[in-house]
């Protein structure tokens, strides 16, 4: 629990430093993403990959929450170019696969152009040029497409696969076109190199110094760098150690001063604390919704246990209030039999669904407690029916000494007169001998009696002789 807490807290610091640290809160997940990317790009044109980097992080954060696939695409593409460009080529392949995806959604060729002129750039440079090249060959396909500056790009790597393959007069041609079509110094830079390289492998020295020659020191880094490596290994090779030593001295001076942004083990080791603390942090994340839910399913539980217990009470209660009202029924003198058989039978039927509810989830004692609570309700009842069949004229002449029984338990509560009447005659009664007092009692008259019966009047005749001798 407190682990959870710490890592809510961190989450909220977090969340609270980049907020401060980006000024006040985007208004939305789109609005946060252009943030990021206009903050990303900021940093990229002063060198600072390494700031760059966590900005295009944050922004890959909320990827999920993203409508725009054009948005996507850029984040995964300035994340794979920081890569590619630091050395981090395997990341740099992966968010340019990602970016190759958004990109194909937008349906835009030219960003489609875009990522595939990466890709190939970053297979040169891990030396799978037959990769590479198939890639290019995908991006050359769009070549309508594209603008002036990929043009470039693209017949730039056919160039440079061609030199690679001995096809020097192709990739001579390549290497101009990409030269005129290029729109600034690092992509002239690269063709003029390239176009040199060429000449240099067909013996051509004249034109290679010619091309040396204009990549002069006003053309900016790229083209100086370029210039001082092709002017080395060109001078080495014609045997002007000297000379080649001194222009691969002016090289190095250049390159170590942008070498720091060339460090493929600092932005993978950026990118993977990174990636760490996310992960550290979204696990902390769910320890802590873990702990809410099982807070939530705890207090859940409580509130039904609760709520089942006062329902089982409130039942409980309407139970014993019911067989209360069943027992004080049977005393009300001013209902008839037949007004107590219907009332009776009405409160036994609730007591019944009542009793199904209560022994649901009820102990074995309490399931048998309630029902020999119950069994004595239903006998009352029995007596009762038995009792109504008499006075109401009923065909009796199954009833025997099951229902003499439940009859007898009930007249006390209900006719005690008659009950004591009953208990004074010293020889034992037949059932039918009890059922024709109860409904002599009653005034049924002696028709009544033998339809009853089913018996003849005589054998009634016979049964009443009986009676008086007893009594």
């Amino acid at each position: 629990m407190y682990k959870s807490i710490v890592g809510l807290f961190t989450c909220f610091t977090i969340c609270l430093l980049v907020g401060c640290h980006g000024g006040a809160s985007p208004s939305s997940p789109q609005a946060e993403a252009e943030m990021r990317l206009d903050s990303a790009v900021y940093f990229i044109e002063r060198a600072e990959y390494s700031q760059a980097m966590l900005q295009l992080k944050q922004a890959e954060m909320i990827l999920p929450q993203l409508d725009d696939d054009k948005q996507k695409y850029q984040i995964c593409q300035y994340i794979g170019w920081v890569n590619e460009h630091s050395g981090a080529y395997a990341h740099a392949l992966d968010y340019q696969e990602k970016a190759l995806e958004y990109a194909e959604k937008t349906k835009r060729p030219e960003l489609v152009v875009d990522v595939l002129i990466n890709q190939a750039n970053t297979l040169y440079n891990l030396q799978l040029n037959d990769s590479a090249w198939n890639v290019n060959l995908r991006a050359a396909a769009l070549y309508s497409e594209a603008d002036d500056s990929q043009r470039s790009c693209i017949m730039k790597n056919i160039a440079y696969y061609e030199m690679l393959t001995d096809s020097l007069p192709q990739a001579e041609n390549h290497a101009y076109r990409a030269a005129l079509l290029a729109q600034d110094s690092s992509a002239l830079g690269n063709a003029l190199s390239l176009l040199c390289m060429v000449y240099i492998k067909q013996g051509r020295d004249d034109q290679a110094e010619l091309i040396m020659n204009t990549m002069t020191d006003d053309g900016g880094t790229t083209l100086r760098r370029n210039r001082y490596l092709l002017r080395s290994e060109y001078l080495e090779r014609k045997g002007d150690y000297k000379g080649a030593l001194e222009a691969y001295k002016q090289w190095k001076a250049i390159d170590d001063s942008v070498a720091i942004s060339q460090q493929n083990v600092e932005m993978v080791d950026l990118q993977n604390r990174y990636d760490r603390e996310l992960l550290t942090l979204e696990k902390e994340r769910q320890r802590l919704w873990f702990v809410v839910a099982l807070v939530a399913l705890l207090a859940l539980v409580l509130a039904l246990t609760w709520w089942f217990d006062r329902k089982q009470r409130r039942l409980k209660q309407r139970f014993n209030e019911a067989l209360h009202d069943v027992r004080s029924l049977l005393g009300q003198k001013e209902q008839t039999i037949s007004e107590l058989k219907q009332t009776v039978d009405s409160r036994v039927e609730e007591l019944q669904h009542m009793q199904r509810q209560l022994t649901q989830f009820a102990s074995a004692n309490r399931r048998r407690e309630m029902e020999r609570m119950l069994t004595s309700v239903t006998e009352t009842k029995e007596g009762i029916d038995v009792l109504n069949a008499l006075v109401s004229g009923d065909n009796i002449s199954q009833f025997g000494k099951r229902e003499e029984t439940a009859l007898l338990k009930v007249l006390p509560a209900i006719n005690q007169e008659l009950f004591s009447s009953l208990e004074q005659i010293n020889t034992p009664l037949t059932p039918k001998e009890t059922f024709y007092l109860v409904m002599e009692h009653y005034g049924i008259d002696d028709n009544r009696k033998a339809l009853a019966f089913c018996c003849s009047n005589q054998a009634l005749r016979s049964t009443k002789s009986r009676l008086n001798k007893k009594m």
